[in-house]
């Protein structure tokens, strides 16, 4: 990076930019210390910074940035500041989950724009959720929940599908933390770290059937999930359980195949998740056959005020599964209109907020998202 020869000459105002709010706050003497104290130069209110957290040094025409033994971190652009670090204008400067832009002004010219250099609208979220990955990962920090899928003539649980939240920062959702373990190529990783955890917190006696999900570059590395499933299956060996596949990751026949074969001998189940989202591939169907198909949500909403080509389309996919032997399962039912229309369709399982929201298996409600806000004060 070359050096601006003003900023060299200390011609520059930084500042750092909250970025879930944009407030500015100015450095106006290095160096800078930031934490919770009401002493320090830059105090920024937030649970998750310690009262002396970091600070900001001079470094000829950048500044660097040193860790000062904080409890949760301080990040740069999404990785961890070990000791210290030398950082520029634009990076992201991130204490606890307190994510910050880092900005300078030369004196004279005018102030960049706060979202001139933003790759994306969330990318201070994608940096929390990077700098909080490891934790994810390491401590245990999942929180399983389970949703509960019903038959269509009785109401009755037939089974629950699996799912997982998390109350660190900027990973409470499922997509979140997918998002985050795809920037370090830990997809599979985190995908089998769901399964032990959401397998671990139901009762060992009780042994409710699950759907356990999959991540599609799972079946890029066949062995690993074989072996994944094997120690599940050792864990469990009693316990009903359904493996589910994304429509998108079946279209390989011989992968499905060969799935379906060590699903059986483990005595394990197989579902097709999503069927409709994308392609309906019905030659998977025919050729790599599952126990369920879930239909995807988006083919269910509405269903009950569909137009009659819509709804015909549907009933003869249900009842093509039906001829082959396979469950049908509705996915997102969320109103009793849905709810009645699916069971005049011939669908004979159903899944959906109208039915129950995830959550632990002895709650009847969402468990709530994190949420905090972040107070900065420059005294």
């Amino acid at each position: 990076m070359t050096a601006n020869p003003l900023i060299a000459r200390g011609q520059a105002q930084w500042s750092l930019v909250a970025q879930d709010s944009e407030d500015v706050v100015p450095l106006r003497s290095l160096p800078a210390q930031i934490g919770r104290h009401p002493g320090v130069p830059v105090r920024v209110i937030h649970p998750t910074v310690s009262l002396v957290h970091a600070e900001i040094r001079g470094c000829g025409s950048g500044l660097e940035l040193v860790d000062l033994s904080s409890r949760n971190g301080t990040f740069v652009n999404g990785k961890k500041v070990l000791q210290s670090q030398i950082v520029h204008a634009d990076d992201l400067l991130q204490f606890g989950a307190a994510v910050f832009r880092l900005r300078v002004q030369v004196q004279g010219h005018s102030p960049p724009s706060l979202n001139a250099t933003c790759q994306s609208e969330n990318v201070g979220d994608l940096a929390l959720a990077l700098a909080q990955f490891e934790k994810l990962v390491n401590e245990g920090s999942v929180v399983p929940v389970y949703q509960p899928i019903v038959t269509s003539d009785t109401g009755e649980v037939f089974a629950y599908e699996a799912l997982a939240r998390s109350r660190l920062f900027g990973l409470d959702k499922p997509a979140q933390m997918f998002q985050a373990a795809e920037y370090f190529h830990m997809e599979a990783e985190l995908s089998r770290l769901l399964r032990r955890e959401e397998l671990v917190t139901t009762s060992a006696t009780g042994l409710p059937h699950l759907f356990l999900n999959t991540h599609p570059t799972e079946l890029t590395d066949f062995k690993d999930l074989i072996v994944s499933l094997r120690e599940i299956r050792a864990a469990r060996p009693e316990q009903p359980l359904t493996i589910e596949v994304h429509e998108a990751a079946a279209a390989d026949i011989g992968t499905m195949k060969m799935l379906r074969i060590v699903l059986e001998d483990l005595k394990m189940k197989l579902a097709y998740d999503d069927f409709g989202a994308g392609q309906a591939r019905l030659h998977e169907l025919v050729d790599a056959r599952p126990d369920y198909v879930k239909f995807d949500r988006k083919m269910v909403t509405q269903i009950d005020q569909a137009e009659a080509g819509r709804r015909h389309l549907i009933e003869s996919l249900v009842k093509m599964c039906k001829q082959l032997g396979i469950t049908t399962l509705a996915e997102g039912v969320e109103t009793e209109g849905e709810a009645d229309a699916c069971r005049e369709i011939g669908f004979e399982l159903m899944q959906g907020f109208f039915f129950g929201r995830p959550a632990g298996l002895k709650q009847t409600t969402n468990l709530p998202p994190p949420s905090s806000s972040t107070v900065i004060t420059n005294p």
